[in-house]
C-alpha cells in the first residue's frame, strides 16, 4: 500500500547491525550479535556487517561518492552490501571523545546507499559513547540517513569472552530503539531501500 508517496512495507525489512570498529580488541562484534539477536521486532530482520571484513582503504575514490561512480572493486563491494538493507544500527565506540576513523572512511566511501533510511546507534565506552553518538548522528544527517531519536549507551565492560552481558535495562532500552526503527521505517519514503512491496 502506498499513500502521499509513503510506503508501508510488509514483511521482514534487512536492517544493517554495523560493527563500527576494527582494532583487534574491539567489542563491537559482540555488541552488534546481541543487537542482532534481539527478536521483540518481528518485522525486522536484524544481519550483522563487520567492518573488518570488507578491507576498505582509506578513501581513495576519484569522484566525490554522490556521484555514484566507484572505481575500485573493495567500493563496490561495500556499496552492493550496504545498499541491500532497509535501515541501520550503528554499533560505535567512543575514541577520545568521537568516533572511530574507520567508522568515518566507511561512511565517506557512499552516499546514495545510505540516503533516505533509518538509523539506529548503539555506542559503548567509560562514558557510554555518547559523544561519539551525538557526532556520528551530524554525519548520518549530512549522507540524508534518518537518525531515530533512541541510542543506546552501553559498556564495553560487559563484554565478556567475547559476548555482551546485558542487564535488564539494557534489554528493555534496545527494545525500544528497535521499535522505533521500525515506526521510522513504516513510515519511510518509498525511495528508501526500495522497501515499497
Amino acid at each position: 500500500m502506498e499513500t502521499d508517496n509513503v510506503a508501508v512495507p510488509s514483511g521482514p525489512l534487512r536492517v544493517g547491525v554495523i560493527a563500527g570498529s576494527t582494532r583487534p580488541t574491539r567489542r563491537s562484534p559482540a555488541i552488534a550479535q546481541w543487537v542482532a539477536s534481539d527478536r521483540s521486532q518481528p518485522d525486522l530482520r536484524l544481519e550483522v556487517v563487520d567492518l573488518a571484513t570488507f578491507d576498505l582503504p582509506m578513501l581513495g575514490e576519484p569522484l566525490a561518492a554522490v556521484f555514484g561512480s566507484y572505481e575500485h572493486k573493495t567500493t563496490r563491494h561495500w556499496a552492493a552490501a550496504i545498499a541491500g538493507y532497509h535501515a541501520y544500527v550503528i554499533v560505535v565506540p567512543e575514541y577520545n571523545a568521537s568516533f572511530p576513523g574507520v567508522l568515518k572512511n566507511a561512511l565517506d566511501h557512499l552516499y546514495a546507499e545510505w540516503n533516505d533510511k533509518p538509523v539506529a546507534f548503539a555506542g559503548y565506552g567509560m562514558s557510554g559513547g555518547g559523544r561519539a553518538v551525538e557526532q556520528l548522528r551530524q554525519v548520518a544527517e549530512e549522507l540524508r540517513m534518518h537518525p531515530v531519536a533512541t541510542s543506546l549507551s552501553l559498556s564495553p565492560n560487559q563484554v565478556v569472552d567475547g559476548r555482551y552481558a546485558a542487564s535488564a535495562g539494557d534489554v528493555e532500552a534496545r527494545a525500544r530503539m528497535l521499535a522505533e526503527l521500525s515506526r521510522a521505517l513504516r513510515a519511510a519514503p518509498a525511495a528508501a531501500g526500495g522497501i515499497t512491496r
